[in-house]
């Protein structure tokens, strides 16, 4: 898989908009594999926007973000996401540690809204970063 983050997003959230159409909440909670497989688009989606955020931000000088949220703070603080989308991507990250350290319980609750709903914020952003790094 040697595409670019972009790319990869983008074919991740296809899948993602995929499981949504298949994949039940019941699914989720008996099937370990069901679960292996969304959980990791979730996190990989997710990853990517921050590579892409922080890219950006590394692209227009606007400082060392202190943390993976800040990175959206600082775009947001820059112009170039509103604050609702900060928010919105800053929980997203907050999903992405929970699934990429497992230092808390896993809501498969959030996870499987985050499957069926709530992607059209990251797919908002894949297209905000194509046209931000397609810039000279």
């Amino acid at each position: 898989m040697g595409e670019s983050q972009l790319e990869l997003l983008e074919r991740l959230l296809g899948r993602l908009y995929q499981y949504g159409q298949e994949v039940t909440r019941a699914q989720l909670e008996a099937d370990l594999d069901t679960w292996l497989k969304v959980s990791r688009a979730l996190e990989l989606a997710a990853q990517c926007c921050l590579d892409l955020a922080m890219e950006i931000v590394a692209k227009r000088g606007l400082g060392v973000p202190e943390t993976y949220r800040d990175a959206f703070v600082r775009l947001a603080q820059a112009g170039l996401i509103t604050p609702s989308q900060s928010l919105a991507l800053q929980g997203w990250m907050g999903l992405r540690n929970v699934l990429a350290h497992m230092y808390t319980t896993v809501d498969l609750d959030q996870v499987f809204a985050a499957m069926t709903e709530n992607k059209v914020t990251l797919r908002e952003f894949g297209r905000l970063a194509a046209a931000e790094l397609s810039q000279g």
